[in-house]
């Protein structure tokens, strides 16, 4: 197929990447500044958590340059911070939280912003969905561009050749994945 719509042979290049256990995230900015954050809601109309999402330091308020642009990614909990979270919370003799995404979820829902804050989420963007200039050809080039804005991105993606390279990356994350602070 690649080859009669392009008319030339193509070698595919694939980027492999950590799906984190987070909540999505849709971040809208004009002109480099953050104006709203949703979540994915009901599927069919998005939550606008955009006062709780500014407590969260890893997502900027100002891009590095002032244009237009719609990304996406995951709001997620560490393990760490969610083993704080429960011990306080036994301390005071209410139930501890199942998982991490469940409490991100949770916090990002809150009606109070200085919880989010205390709760020390963070996020990785992994999309830009709309850009008023050309959005990068690859995902390599758009987690890099990502980064030059000044999202966190995950920094363990893999630009890979070929699908031993794929096969190599995920053998090596299945042994690797729980030194993460994150949940896969």
């Amino acid at each position: 197929f690649l080859k009669s719509s392009l008319e030339k042979d193509v070698i595919p290049t694939y980027v492999c990447e950590l799906k984190i256990d987070g909540l999505k995230v849709v971040l809208d900015y004009q002109k480099g500044i953050l104006r709203t954050a949703a979540t994915r809601g009901d599927v069919k109309v998005g939550e606008n958590v955009t006062m709780n999402v500014k407590m969260i330091e890893s997502v900027p308020l100002k891009l590095t340059e002032n244009i237009d642009c719609i990304v996406e990614g995951e709001i997620w909990m560490g393990k760490k911070q969610l083993a704080k979270l429960n011990a306080l919370r036994k301390e005071k003799g209410e139930a501890v939280f199942a998982n991490p995404r469940n409490v991100a979820a949770g916090s990002i829902r809150q009606l109070d912003p200085k919880i989010v804050a205390e709760r020390k989420l963070q996020t990785f963007i992994y999309d830009i969905s709309y850009s008023e200039r050309d959005v990068p050809p690859t995902q390599k080039e758009e987690l890099e561009e990502l980064q030059k804005l000044g999202f966190k991105v995950n920094p363990h993606f893999r630009h890979c050749t070929n699908v031993k390279q794929i096969i190599a990356y995920w053998q090596e994350w299945m042994k690797k994945r729980d030194k993460e602070d994150y949940m896969l």
